[in-house]
């Protein structure tokens, strides 16, 4: 019994302190957002899935954040691209967004 309290408070005040951990880095989100985002965009580009892009993160509030990507694309990239992230919608239009 008393090992088992031991352990929840291990547990509890763990928790406590990695949440007070994650609130004080919070303000660097947006920062890590914009590496993380650049970092997969950069792969696209490498691949031939987007021509260039530009991205931009800004903190609007805690937890609350814009994100903005300006993506430079031709014709078959944006067709592609739409129908992997839209395939339902997409698929009602048949042949014109196949590749």
């Amino acid at each position: 019994m008393v090992t088992e309290s031991v352990s929840q408070s291990l547990i509890s005040s763990t928790i406590r302190v990695l949440l007070k951990v994650a609130f004080a880095f919070e303000p660097l989100a947006p920062t890590a957002i914009t590496v993380l985002m650049n970092q997969q965009l950069r792969r696209y580009k490498e691949a031939g899935i987007v021509c260039n892009y530009k991205t931009r993160t800004k903190r609007l509030g805690r937890y609350h954040y814009r994100v903005v990507m300006d993506l430079d694309l031709t014709g078959k990239q944006a067709v592609h691209l739409l129908g992997n992230i839209f395939p339902k919608q997409l698929s009602r239009y048949g042949r014109w967004f196949h590749d």
